[in-house]
């Protein structure tokens, strides 16, 4: 596929498909062509017939690391054209570790000379929100298990601690106020929404906006089955158990 005269592209190179659909649904609202690819052989037979002007990768792939491909790229001499934008394992304090979800989307639309304004939400800092606040006593489930039943469709954003030292950001969707989709640091479905509950214990709390929004990717997390309530009195149990580990 070959991406129209003057319309940005990106490649994405992503293992769970859901998160892929959900890398595309954004991109293509922004107006940028997405091309995905299932690992990094896949993505370089790509390249070869399609040029792109960004990549989005995870750092672990199927057939090789994020830095291996940077290296294979970086052979083909394309690495001072062709920016990689590398999505971390797990959450962290630092820089990298708030690279993951919608803000590597951010740093390639920037790459690419969009205007902010041509973002959709969740990703338009501009964009009225429906709901937003800090997180304390009243926590992260009992918002969701409170929007659950008003039946909201839209996008979560969760950012880990302080508003004066924020930490990890999760990124959520729920569809008539089911939860479909989660990602956090790295992690997607379940495992992103014990982690980012995890360090929301871990923090004492954060923030969060919800953006109230009709268009969702047709994909959902193969994770996200059950209703919202039962799924985290699921992960409740799942984090008390798994307290000395997780926490």
């Amino acid at each position: 596929m070959t991406a129209p005269m003057n319309v940005p592209s990106v490649l994405t190179v992503l293992n769970d498909p859901a998160r892929a659909a959900m890398y595309g649904h954004l991109a293509q609202l922004a107006g940028v062509q997405v091309i995905q690819a299932e690992g990094a052989l896949h993505a370089l037979t790509q390249l070869e017939r399609t040029p792109v002007n960004a990549i989005i990768c995870d750092t672990t792939l199927p057939d090789m690391t994020g830095e291996e491909f940077c290296s294979v790229l970086e052979g083909d001499g394309q690495p001072d054209r062709l920016p990689v934008y590398l999505i971390p394992n797990v959450p962290g304090d630092g820089e990298a570790g708030r690279a993951g979800g919608p803000e590597v989307l951010i740093r390639a639309f920037e790459g690419l000379g969009l205007e902010p304004g041509r973002y959709p939400v969740p990703l338009n800092c501009n964009a009225p929100t429906q709901l937003s606040g800090e997180l304390g006593a009243f926590g992260l489930a009992e918002f969701l298990n409170w929007v659950a039943e008003l039946g909201y469709t839209g996008h979560w954003l969760v950012t880990a601690g302080a508003p004066q030292r924020p930490g990890p950001c999760g990124h959520l969707t729920m569809q008539a106020g089911r939860l479909n989709y989660a990602e956090f640091g790295g992690r997607s479905g379940k495992a992103a929404l014990l982690g980012l509950l995890a360090c929301l214990e871990q923090r004492s709390g954060g923030e969060f906006r919800f953006y109230q929004c009709a268009q969702l990717p047709a994909t959902s997390h193969p994770d996200f089955t059950q209703s919202t309530s039962r799924l985290l009195i699921e992960l409740a149990v799942t984090l008390d158990e798994a307290a000395p580990r997780v926490r």
